[in-house]
């Protein structure tokens, strides 16, 4: 008798948390967050964010993660001071619900970390959908008009797909993780390194074999401590980069600083050829840094 008690207990509390917010309630969770984001309050924001959301609306790639969701949010938002956000119109579906909202806002400071601050005025028009999970929190969220701001301040090509693959590809870069930047590349991969800067002997390093020897002449010869690519174009297949790169000499141990640019074709999402052109090195003294 005590066990049957116990499962209808349990089965009691199990079906309450099962229950859903109603659309009503969902309505008014996303007014109160947009509020606290209109207030620059991201603490009270986040609190209506489920720990494992998934963002479709900062980027090509989904972002996953309350906290990276938030880094995300924090950068943009700081890189507008003083914006305004107004809610325009709020329409519910069972778990979705639609947000017309309007970001108006100056660019004042770097954005993403490639972005210089351009001083550009924005006015963003968007539709959010907002997926609500049954604990009653934002579980996804897409934005129907993402580009707009990189549209407005003429940074057209962070809103190509290749470019997103790029990204990618040096964020894999930064982690070390070369494994996962020739999950990237197509089997014919062809890396084209023949300016000499970094490598005694340049050359074209044809499939992912060579191209992994290559890394493994880079890490030998020289040793990063600044790699950041700061501005993309992208036309076609073909993406060009710009990256501030500084390193050090692992042999002599002197450090030195170039612009290094890349130019990167993507075809069906992944990267078939690089080719790396580097300016002449300038040595990084006190009087230089």
């Amino acid at each position: 008798m005590k066990k049957l008690i116990s499962i209808i207990l349990l089965a009691g509390v199990l079906a309450e948390s099962a229950i859903a917010q109603t659309p009503e309630q969902n309505k008014r969770s996303t007014h109160e967050a947009y509020q606290a984001l209109a207030k620059y309050d991201f603490d009270t924001f986040l609190t209506y964010i489920a720990d494992d959301a998934v963002d479709y609306g900062q980027g090509a790639m989904p972002v996953n993660g309350k906290m990276a969701i938030a880094t995300g949010l924090k950068g943009f938002f700081k890189a507008f001071q003083g914006y305004t956000l107004t809610v325009d119109g709020i329409a519910v579906d069972g778990n979705r619900v639609y947000v017309q909202n309007t970001f108006k806002g100056t660019q004042k400071e770097k954005l993403f970390n490639m972005i210089p601050p351009t001083g550009k005025t924005i006015e963003w028009r968007d539709v959010d959908v907002l997926e609500f999970n049954q604990q009653g929190k934002i579980a996804a969220h897409w934005a129907m008009n993402p580009n707009a701001p990189f549209d407005q301040l003429g940074y057209h090509s962070l809103t190509n797909p290749n470019t997103a693959v790029v990204m990618e590809a040096y964020y894999l870069f930064g982690k070390g993780d070369i494994a996962g930047i020739l999950a990237g590349c197509s089997p014919d991969i062809v890396f084209d390194i023949t300016d000499r800067v970094f490598l005694p002997n340049g050359m074209i390093y044809k499939g992912p074999a060579e191209v992994v020897n290559f890394f493994k002449t880079l890490t030998k010869s020289i040793t990063f401590t600044r790699f950041e690519p700061y501005r993309y174009l992208a036309d076609g297949d073909d993406v060009v980069v710009f990256i501030n790169g500084e390193y050090k000499d692992n042999k002599t141990g002197k450090m030195s600083k170039a612009t290094i640019v890349h130019q990167v074709k993507v075809i069906n999402g992944k990267i078939v050829w690089l080719k790396g052109l580097t300016d002449a090195p300038k040595p990084i003294t006190m009087a230089t840094k």
